[in-house]
């Protein structure tokens, strides 16, 4: 039975090791090739030692093999009856690095294999950081290269030594009937993937703990085995769970270990600041769990331009971080010159570097983003976005497109035409996204030439405006901005209205609470303003001014 399930184990690995070659250009496995099998396959034939009995036959390694004795092989993330000395003692093709005794703390190790989750840990940080599905020549001949090693991390490999540590002379390339065996002078030191190590190293679990909050195991039912239907549910006599994280659609497949990431990680105390400061701004008020919603919101927005993907771009003239649309606010995400001083990933902002198994830290010492660049950004309202228009009264709305007009917002704007021409219309937008910070309340009216450019109608439209939103404990309040304001009739005109501090947050909510209420405010011995208004949106810009 145990040989059934290690050949289960080895078929595992090795569709994950196939997977890994047919998507991955980034690996270079040349150990695989004819030319490698031949070499081998002479020496494994003379071999009637497993690589089990090679371990247990050398006096210097009885640490390592307590070790493997008390550590399990996990499938798929599932604890098996099959400790790695089982393993080494099957019908495999391994490589082995074997620290000598003294190298490691085999005390700790072995203490931690008592728990689940010790055991676990001990699995994917050292035992499979020592042992590779393929076989591996050290010494004279030996060229470099990177090994996937049964962890799936890629670590460099030399004639001498793999990553930080070297061969014992005299004990390499110790043939065995199912692999090789090298003893090393050091463990293998284990490489964090940049998920890993903002979950893991304690300097960074001021982000990581936000991470590892939305991780959950999800059945991989490709890799399952069904057994049937129960009351019209699938039933797995076999189920193979994998851990997933709901923000890696948001920050980018931070634990995939055939990426190449850069990930910008404040200390906790540069952290702290940047956060109250975030605070005041996503500010929920009376909502239902306004609490969990504010520090979601603060920490995805203050983390989300942290991570970038360097096969996906060239750094010299600008970095995407990994939230960057350019369908969705393009003009967000992305920063200019970041290797340059005072660029984003220059000396001005970055400490020193940690290198991960899919890219590299870099520690700042000090914070490279102003809030207005990653959260703090203004809201706009498109005039003709017909769906954000609450109620209308004495005019009659048309949606009209302009096509090739960059200073037009979206293209498009709505014309309010007054249902008569002493008519004073009222028009109410809805205004979602807000936060609790201040805002100037503006306007956006077009020229009529940009639906005629050989008008001659240059009357200034005139306007008023009300302003409703939630207090703190949720009730409705309404501010009358009183003095009408107008526009330059021959420009697009951004007109101000005023300027105001919400005192709560109403981004991402289902319920908009903010709305604005335009009122043309005319009166009959006004000749020379025009009803008739061109709207190209409600734009709402942060400022940090406070009302007066």
């Amino acid at each position: 039975m145990k040989q059934n399930v290690i050949h289960k184990i080895r078929n595992g690995l090795t569709m994950l090791l196939t997977f890994f070659v047919l998507h991955s250009s980034f690996f270079i496995f040349t150990a695989c090739s004819d030319e490698w099998d031949d070499h081998y396959d002479p020496a494994l034939a003379a071999s009637d030692k497993t690589l089990l009995q090679l371990v247990e036959s050398d006096a210097q390694l009885s640490d390592f093999l307590k070790v493997l004795r008390a550590t399990h092989v996990y499938n798929y993330a599932k604890r098996t009856n099959i400790s790695y000395a089982d393993l080494l003692n099957a019908d495999q093709s391994l490589t082995v690095w074997a620290p000598k005794n003294g190298t490691f703390n085999v005390d700790s190790l072995l203490s931690e294999c008592q728990t689940a989750k010790g055991d676990s840990m001990v699995s994917r940080h050292f035992v499979m950081n020592h042992v590779s599905h393929n076989l591996y020549n050290m010494g004279t001949g030996a060229t470099g290269q990177n090994v996937l090693l049964l962890n799936d991390k890629q670590t460099p490999i030399t004639s001498q030594g793999i990553k930080n540590a070297t061969i014992v002379p005299g004990f390499y390339n110790i043939p065995a009937k199912n692999g090789l065996l090298h003893v090393i002078d050091d463990d293998v030191r284990y490489s964090y993937s940049v998920y890993e190590g903002l979950t893991t190293i304690s300097n960074y679990l001021h982000l990581g703990n936000f991470l590892k909050g939305f991780e959950k195991q999800e059945l991989d039912e490709e890799r399952s085995v069904q057994s049937g239907l129960v009351d019209g549910q699938k039933v797995y006599s076999d189920s193979v769970m994998i851990l997933s994280n709901i923000l890696y659609r948001n920050f980018g497949l931070i634990n995939a270990e055939d990426s190449n990431y850069i990930a910008l990680v404040p200390t906790k105390e540069i952290w702290e600041p940047v956060y109250q400061e975030a605070l005041q701004y996503f500010n929920f008020g009376s909502v239902e769990k306004a609490d969990s919603i504010q520090n979601y919101w603060v920490n995805r927005m203050l983390m989300q331009d942290l991570f970038y993907n360097r096969n996906m771009q060239h750094l010299n003239d600008s970095a995407f971080s990994t939230s960057y649309s350019k369908w969705a606010n393009p003009e967000y995400h992305v920063f200019y010159k970041p290797l340059s001083e005072g660029g984003l990933f220059s000396s001005t902002f970055v400490k020193d570097t940690l290198e991960s198994s899919n890219g590299v830290f870099y520690n700042l010492k000090k914070w490279p983003f102003q809030k207005e660049q990653i959260y703090f950004w203004p809201v706009k309202v498109e005039g003709e976005q017909e769906f954000r228009i609450l109620d209308n009264t004495d005019c009659s709305l048309e949606y009209r497109a302009v096509s090739n007009a960059d200073s037009i917002s979206g293209q498009a704007y709505m014309r309010i035409n007054p249902r008569t021409s002493s008519s004073n219309w009222t028009v109410t937008y809805e205004v979602p996204n807000t936060l609790s910070g201040t805002y100037d309340i503006c306007a956006v009216c077009l020229p009529k030439t940009v639906y005629n450019t050989a008008s001659r109608d240059f009357k200034p439209n005139k306007f008023k405006a009300t302003l409703f939103y939630t207090d703190q404990q949720g009730d409705m309040k309404e501010l009358a901005f009183d003095e009408a304001v107008s526009n330059d009739p021959y420009v697009v005109d951004t007109v101000k209205i005023g300027t105001f501090s919400f005192p709560v947050c109403n981004y991402q909510q289902t319920n908009v609470t903010v709305r604005l209420r335009l009122e043309c405010s005319i009166t009959r011995r006004e000749t020379s303003f025009s009803r008739d208004t061109y709207l190209d949106c409600i734009y709402l810009k942060p400022t940090n001014k406070e009302e007066e």
